[in-house]
């Protein structure tokens, strides 16, 4: 395998990849990718800052499956409670990190009778995928699809939203977005290195037809997701 140290011109394994690339091509340079057209907003926005976001987000979130409402914030450990013992859930993943009224939650869980997992303690997700639930925040919701946005980070496992078969997903009032345009407006001008490793946009239970075109609902995912919409600290 060639290395940079290889090609003193080349100072990556990246680049030297990409000079191999533009050579098959018969260019000297990456060429810069066209400006992308401006979106006809009249057209491609179905959702605006002025509608009632809420309102839509639940909307569609039902419409796709899943069990949203809207809850008040001291009203949040109990409505997850109430979550967990419908589906009679007993160990529970949990990571409600940027949520300032799910402090305690962890420790009421416990009190109700619930396993807590802390899954920061095991490597992969082997863990995860022998639990009943999990309970997350999210990082954005998108009033237009009904879609709940979780990126992976330190406190964010991959699989809290993923593995288990049921997810409790908590998204905060002002996190709640018109759609797609105004999701990856925060992202601009923000350097790749510090872009989330990895992104799911959740719109529904986890779905699959490949079976005889028949659709069938939790074979790969969860098959219950609830949606608690809490008011902000």
């Amino acid at each position: 395998m060639s290395t940079d140290h290889d090609n003193p011109t080349l100072g990556t394994p990246r680049e030297e990849f990409l000079g191999r690339v533009r050579t098959a091509l018969g260019r000297s340079v990456t060429a810069k990718p066209p400006q992308p057209p401006k979106v006809d907003e009249s057209i491609a926005r179905l959702a605006r800052p002025s509608d009632d976001l809420v309102k839509m987000f639940i909307q569609r979130a039902n419409l796709v499956g899943m069990k949203a409402r809207a809850i008040r914030a001291e009203a949040l450990t109990r409505e997850v409670l109430a979550c967990l013992a419908e589906v009679k859930a007993k160990r529970i993943v949990v990571s409600v990190g940027t949520i300032p009224q799910a402090l305690g939650l962890k420790e009421s869980m416990r009190k109700a009778g619930h396993e807590v997992v802390e899954w920061q303690n095991h490597k992969g997700l082997d863990v995860q995928f022998d639990t009943d639930a999990g309970v997350t925040d999210v990082h954005a919701a998108l009033a237009e699809t009904g879609t709940m946005v979780v990126s992976s980070d330190a406190g964010h496992s991959r699989g809290l939203s993923l593995v288990p078969p049921v997810h409790v997903g908590i998204v905060r009032k002002s996190d709640i977005l018109p759609d797609m345009l105004d999701y990856w407006a925060r992202f601009r001008g923000v350097e790749p290195g510090k872009l989330p490793a990895n992104t799911v946009f959740i719109t529904g239970p986890s779905k699959t037809a490949d079976i005889e075109g028949v659709l069938v609902t939790g074979v790969h995912g969860p098959g219950v997701v609830f949606v608690l919409i809490v008011e902000d600290a």
